[in-house]
């Protein structure tokens, strides 16, 4: 489920959630999205951050899920171009940095311009 690089756009982690569910938990779920963002291929990670950092802690690879089935419904009616634009101008609470290394990820950083047909 992971192609290119895994990247985020949330650092925020609360370290006893994750000290918690690395000691409470035998498997965690992580939701992820395969996407290309201008013209390079990226899995996002969507939701369960807390779930993918206890994952490290506790040295088990996480589950790789879809993401949520709200998120799917909206993606639906959105052409691939509209969806790259949205995710690439709505972050969390950071610039985009690949999950491995903690490193951002340059050529995410402007703002993506939707063109008018």
């Amino acid at each position: 489920m992971i192609l290119g690089k895994l990247i985020s756009s949330q650092r925020y982690l609360d370290r006893k959630k994750v000290v918690d569910k690395a000691l409470r938990f035998k498997m965690f779920r992580v939701s992820v999205y395969p996407v290309v963002l201008r013209g390079v291929q990226y899995t996002v990670l969507m939701d369960g951050h807390h779930n993918f950092a206890a994952a490290k802690l506790a040295e088990v690879e996480p589950v790789y899920i879809g993401p949520p089935k709200k998120l799917v419904k909206i993606f639906s009616k959105m052409t691939d171009r509209e969806i790259e634009v949205m995710l690439i101008n709505h972050l969390t609470d950071c610039d985009y940095y690949f999950v491995d290394t903690g490193e951002v990820v340059e050529h995410l950083l402007m703002p993506e311009y939707q063109t008018c047909n």
